[in-house]
Formats: structure tokens, sequence, C-alpha cells
């Protein structure tokens, strides 16, 4: 059985009023070919399909025609929701999908009622697909257990999410390709920085052990980094985003999973990098040199440039950026100011009464009275007695 698992495409997603959706369209484009070429059985999508609940017109338009594209070539496919997409709008559309051999779990479900799917694919094979969108801790743990007791918590948390993950891949069986399907973070894992929030701690952080040895693959999504869980009980990737999302993702190669899986044997993963993504990329260069390197500058991708200077220039962003059409961020570097000498700064090993005098000038702008000195010299023998 040939399955491929990619996630996060965050569909409708602007950075800096840069809509990324036109290099979003040529990942799609070549994943689709990808997929055709090879035959692909089954498609999986781990969350975070559209960068928000209520996504444009041109995102859904684009996401559906790909189902449809890849439906229409024999590729089944499954989507679960992600902390980005709303629940309720993958259901409403996941009925039709369904007509193009898409199946969509939008919502946690027990196995008997949606969490578990059975595919027949056209390689004669059965992939039984345990299915477990994104559920923040907030939806598996009570306000009031998380108000009484953080420890108890946590651990109610942790104990929710091995049941909820042991009710869908209990049924997995021997004859089958055994996936499981998840949208989590995952202790251990490494982010990129450009991942919303979406737990309250990293201590809130699904624990590897939870998950099942006897699933054949585990599609993760939610970190954007791609990246094996090496401490998973069975072969755990997260699939991570198409495209770098943030500057945070800079120099990230983005790549989508390729599976070989027959039941009772191991499986083969491969990691196959995107095409049609532009990197984003950091720079740093004088003014001068941008105008010099700028027809190679301005082909490289999104550019963050920093620009060193000796004086400020409040037109700057501007200059950059007539040379530079790429650049989403502009910021300047100064040199740095000497720092003042403060004449009231105690020296290095002064005497109590020196600290007390230094404090006096710096609140009171004058030196302690000789009665005030004396008030503390008294005090602070009292004290050492």
């Amino acid at each position: 059985m040939r399955i491929v698992h990619t996630s996060d495409w965050h569909a409708g997603r602007v950075f800096k009023r840069l809509d990324r959706l036109p290099e979003l369209a040529d990942v799609l484009e070549h994943l689709g070919d990808w997929l055709e070429r090879e035959r692909t059985d089954l498609l999986l999508m781990s969350g975070d399909v559209f960068d928000g609940g209520a996504p444009p017109a041109e995102a859904e338009r684009l996401v559906f025609g790909f189902f449809k594209r890849v439906g229409r070539a024999g590729v089944h496919t499954v989507v679960i929701g992600g902390n980005h997409d709303s629940p309720a709008r993958l259901e409403a559309w996941g009925g039709l999908a369904e007509l193009v051999n898409v199946a969509v779990v939008a919502r946690p479900r027990a196995a008997d009622r949606g969490g578990l799917l059975r595919i027949e694919t056209r390689s004669g094979e059965t992939a039984l697909v345990a299915a477990v969108p994104f559920a923040s801790p907030r939806d598996l743990v009570s306000g009031l257990q998380m108000a009484e007791d953080d420890t108890k918590a946590k651990q109610a948390y942790a104990d929710t999410f091995k049941r909820m993950v042991e009710n869908v891949t209990t049924p997995f069986h021997v004859d089958a390709v055994n996936l499981l399907l998840l949208h989590t973070h995952l202790e251990g894992a490494a982010f990129s920085g450009s991942e919303r929030t979406v737990h309250l701690g990293d201590e809130w952080a699904a624990a590897p052990q939870a998950l099942p040895a006897t699933a054949h693959y585990i599609a993760l999504g939610h970190i954007h980094r791609p990246q094996r869980v090496k401490v998973a009980p069975a072969p755990a990737y997260y699939a991570g985003s198409p495209l770098q999302l943030d500057f945070g993702e800079a120099g990230e190669e983005k790549s989508f999973v390729s599976i070989e899986a027959r039941p009772r044997q191991p499986v083969r993963c491969d990691r196959v990098p995107y095409q049609g993504g532009r990197p984003l990329l950091r720079v740093r260069h004088t003014l001068p040199e941008i105008e010099v390197e700028a027809s190679r500058l301005a082909g490289s991708g999104w550019l963050w440039v920093s620009v060193p200077l000796e004086t400020p220039d409040l037109d700057i962003g501007s200059k950059v950026r007539k040379l530079l059409p790429n650049a989403l961020r502009v910021e300047v570097e100064l040199p740095k100011a000497e720092a003042a000498i403060d004449p009231d700064r105690p020296r290095a090993g002064a005497s109590h009464l020196e600290l007390f005098e230094a404090y006096s000038r710096r609140q009171h702008q004058a030196p302690p009275s000789p009665d005030l000195v004396a008030a503390f010299q008294a005090l602070r023998a009292e004290c050492e007695t």
C-alpha cells in the first residue's frame, strides 16, 4: 500500500500582508502530480487544512479542487481537524467530499461512531485509520479540575488522551495496515516557532508512551518542523507545513512523507521535498550592498532585511523596498550608545555606609545629614549584635 502523509497547509494564510495562497497552489499542484505518478493509494492529511475557521472562498476553492483531482485519480483521503480548523465547517463540506473518496473526521469520536475508518484501497489491501482530531485541554479536562488542582488536571488530561487513543486503536487487526492520525503536540517535538500556542503550556503535551506499538505508522500534525518522534513506540512523523510560514521557519526544508506499508511488515518511510514554495530568508546588507546585489536578492525568496546604519534614516524602509519588492520586513542596526557614567554609582566593594550615602544622593540628590548617618550606624550595629 502506498501512502502519503501531508499536514498543516494553512490555506488562506496572509503573512505580513502577503497572500501565500498562490504558493500553496503550486505546492499542491506538484503534490497532485506526485500522487498520480506514484499511483498512491491513501493520502493522510493530519489537520490545519485552513489557517482559520472561516477561510476565504479562494482557499476553499483551491483545497476542494485538489481533493476532487486526487479522488478522481483513485486516491483515498482521510482528513482530521486541526486547531486552526472549524469542526462545524469541516463536517459541513465533509459530507460532499465523500463523493470523491475523502473522509473527514472533524471532532474526536469513539471507534464505533466514526473514529475508526476502514478503507479498501485499489491495491487490494485494507487500511484501518484511527483518527484523533485536535482536542484542547479545556475539551478534555473540566474547568473545575483545572481550578482546583493543577497537577490532577494535567494527569486527567494525560489519562483522557490515552483512553481516547486506546479506544480508536484497539480494533487494529494484524491483517490490515494500521494507521493513527493525530493533531497534537507530543512531548519532545521541536517547534518551529510559528505554531499557535494551543495548550496551556508544554506540560500539556501528550506523552508518546500513550501511542500504540500496533500502529504501522503514526501521522502527526500541528508542529510545522518536519521530524520523526524517535521515542514513540511505532514510526511517528510530523509531516510539517508545506510552506515556511514565518521567519521562525527560515532554512527548514519542507517535505511530505511517503510510506510503503503491508500487513505484518514494518513500513518504509521516505521524505519527499515539496516544490513550489518560496523560501523565507534573513539577510544583512548595507544600502550600497543591496544596490549591487538587488537583482540576485529580488529573486531569492521573501526577505527579512537588516541594514547597518551609522545614523538614523527614516526613509530606509522605502529605499530598501524600492530595490527589493520581496522584502517583507526591514530593520536597521544603529551603533550602540556608550553607557553614561553615573558619578553616584558606588564603587565595587563599597562599605555599607558608602552604599547608604550613594542611595541618598540618587533618591534625594543630597548626601545624608550627620544625624541620619548616626542613626544608620546605630541601627546597623544593633542588627549585627
